[in-house]
């Protein structure tokens, strides 16, 4: 790949980097709103994560996690446009999880004291709002009468009787979802986003990439991480991270379905994943949940 294809050149040198000191570049990932690039600098391997617009979210959740003590990849620079990170490729700390990571119990041990760490600096943190950067907002946020009617004509639901009890109800949702403890939410819980040390005594857990990261309750992230994980790495972060509130699961339930429909009406073609969703429409399981949310 050529230099000529990464970032424009204040972009590098805000961050240090001279397009001349680049002996290597492999893009790892481009998607709408940012680029993600492997580079080495003389010996030293970096991954650049550069945004197309200023003031992305994320380099101030990187930010936001160092001041409150949060486990991170390093970070060497960041602007408003771009973020320069430790590259796991090269790391002599980090690896990227593998498949078989997924089903051991001291990955689930690891990942449950990240997120129980995560957690209990987001509680405190909300308790003064004023520090939080501007942007970061409750995922349930997104949930209106409006966008959910908008999701309901792209994915044809308009007129079910389970999405109309979801128009007519999602404000009281929102409201018992809300006064529930809240918290960080990093609500994109996957193989690809985790880092374990390559030190496996105790084996620790860095989960990165924080383009989602949002403010709720901490149960819809136990949820996100439970999905993801199997066998005994998921019984043993059930156990780690401890007790659930089942209010917020019950809310969870209808709120992240929603949620869901929402994103997957949002893609140009209805991905994979929302196919259950869909089903949870018109099978009543949806309905179902709203009612007993509201109970």
């Amino acid at each position: 790949m050529s230099i000529a294809d990464l970032p424009p050149t204040s972009h590098l040198t805000a961050l240090g980097l001279h397009p001349s000191d680049i002996l290597a570049c492999e893009l790892l990932r481009r998607k709408a709103g940012h680029g993600v690039w492997r580079i080495r600098k003389g010996g030293a391997w970096r991954v650049l994560k550069s945004f197309d617009t200023p003031g992305a979210l994320e380099p101030k959740v990187y930010a936001l996690l160092e001041d409150w003590g949060i486990p991170t990849l390093q970070v060497y620079a960041h602007t408003e446009w771009s973020l320069l990170l430790e590259d796991l490729e090269h790391s002599r700390h980090w690896r990227l999880a593998g498949k078989a990571d997924m089903s051991r119990a001291e990955t689930g041990i690891a990942v449950a004291d990240w997120y129980r760490c995560l957690h209990r600096a987001g509680r405190e943190a909300l308790e003064r709002p004023e520090t939080l950067p501007p942007g970061l907002h409750a995922w349930v946020d997104d949930l209106t009468g409006e966008t959910l009617s908008v999701a309901g004509e792209k994915l044809e639901l308009t007129g079910k009787p389970a999405w109309e009890t979801a128009l007519h109800n999602i404000n009281a949702l929102k409201a018992r979802a809300q006064a529930c403890p809240q918290t960080f939410n990093y609500e994109d819980f996957d193989r690809e986003n985790l880092a374990l040390s390559r030190e496996k005594n105790p084996l620790r857990a860095v989960v990165f990439d924080y383009d989602c990261f949002t403010l709720g309750a901490a149960y819809s992230d136990w949820r996100n991480v439970s999905f993801s994980l199997t066998g005994a790495a998921r019984a043993a972060f059930a156990e780690a991270y401890g007790p659930v509130s089942e209010t917020e699961r019950r809310l969870d339930l209808p709120l992240s379905t929603l949620g869901g429909l929402l994103e997957a009406s949002r893609r140009a073609n209805v991905p994979g994943w929302a196919r259950p969703l869909l089903e949870d429409v018109e099978n009543g399981v949806l309905e179902r949940s709203i009612w007993r949310a509201l109970d």
